[in-house]
């Protein structure tokens, strides 16, 4: 170490410094019954065995010593659908006529949906009591697949939240599952408002990452696996908040393009365009999408109405179908989720496949390459 440097280094060890912020500590309870997040994780499935008439299984939910939860669908007397759950909320290992839920079930898109709401007790690590454990379940039969395996589905519907001060003003953190396994640690979200309301909006965002308050950051820094405390400090990540927001707003450039003179026009009837596509030595442009599904919105919106894709798909035919309606085309091309875009040849084979929101730029690259991936299936042939 040079003169110079050695005094530089005792010149700044002698200032003072920024004393590093303490964690800021927050004690969590359940939201009230009727607080709703704005969002629900993917619901967790349940494996069940059919006997004697009756669907029996069981799932975990708490620390890895607390007992499984077991459960029974049943029918009620000349009811046709599974209409009773029994459910061990008490977590004793007996299914007891006071546990049994009802439910009337109803007919959505072909398919059967028996829907139940329950609390089901997780021991604390912590003591001897218990908290509870809001949860929505679902059994969903389709007659149109008499053999698929069946399995019960649920999601949590509860969450925990707190209030503390911070710069003079109250200020609201919420906590709630991801993993659905009733333990709370990284893999699981959070929020941060001035509000409860914001902070149940703001929800979604992470543990392993940050949070934002007033444009700072805030990251994890404790947090009790029963879910009754949390404890976070501010750090810098290296950029603001809205720097943050323009770049993962993957879908600003798209709101942006360019718009066609009119939308894609879309076929309805598969037969039909596949009978057009052999005429004409085209590819098969097919996008399988639902009533129900977000993204296949958003794609309508703004990447089909783009003038790119509307240019590109000219050597193509397009296709939309509906997912719950085309059944057998949906298993006849394996589509596991929605939007699902296909690329075909002339006779139905697949080129190409995109699941999930394609960007403009993305769906215009796969219109744009349908004559040279027909050529390449022809060559193989």
């Amino acid at each position: 170490m040079d003169t110079i440097t050695g005094i530089a280094t005792l010149v700044l060890a002698a200032l003072p410094q920024e004393p590093t912020p303490a964690p800021i500590a927050v004690p969590l309870a359940p939201a009230p019954a009727e607080a709703r997040l704005p969002w629900s994780p993917k619901g967790a499935s349940v494996p069940l065995e059919l006997a004697d008439g009756r669907l029996t299984g069981s799932f975990s939910l708490g620390h890895s010593a607390t007992p499984l939860v077991a459960l029974r669908l049943e029918k009620s007397a000349e009811a046709e659908r599974f209409d009773q759950l029994l459910l061990d909320v008490d977590r004793d290992g007996q299914l007891e006529e006071s546990e049994r839920l009802r439910t009337t079930p109803k007919e959505q898109r072909g398919k059967w949906w028996s829907s139940f709401e329950a609390s089901i007790a997780i021991p604390l690590q912590q003591g001897e009591s218990t908290r509870a454990y809001p949860l929505s379940l679902w059994f969903v039969e389709d007659p149109a697949e008499p053999e698929a395996k069946p399995a019960l589905r649920w999601s949590r519907r509860g969450f925990v939240e707190g209030r503390f001060e911070l710069g003079g003003k109250p200020a609201f953190v919420v906590v709630t599952e991801m993993q659905m396994d009733g333990v709370f640690d990284q893999r699981d979200s959070w929020g941060l408002g001035r509000s409860a309301e914001d902070a149940r909006k703001n929800s979604s965002r992470s543990l392993e990452g940050h949070a934002w308050l007033d444009g700072r950051a805030y990251r994890l820094s404790a947090l009790d696996t029963d879910g009754q405390r949390i404890a976070f400090e501010p750090f810098d990540p290296g950029f603001t908040e809205e720097q943050e927001r323009e770049r993962l707003d993957r879908k600003a450039v798209d709101r942006a393009a360019p718009r066609a003179e009119a939308p894609l026009a879309f076929e309805k009837d598969f037969a039909a365009a596949l009978a057009r596509a052999q005429r004409e030595k085209k590819c098969l442009f097919v996008d399988f999408q639902t009533t129900w599904c977000g993204p296949c919105r958003e794609m309508e919106r703004w990447v089909y109405t783009a003038k790119d894709v509307v240019d590109a798909a000219a050597e193509v035919i397009p296709v939309m179908l509906d997912g719950d309606e085309q059944r057998e085309l949906v298993k006849r091309y394996e589509v596991g989720g929605y939007p699902t875009l296909l690329l075909l040849d002339e006779r139905g084979a697949v080129l190409a496949r995109a699941t999930g929101y394609r960007s403009v730029a993305e769906t215009a690259a796969l219109l744009r390459g349908s004559a040279a991936a027909r050529k390449l299936a022809e060559q193989k042939r």
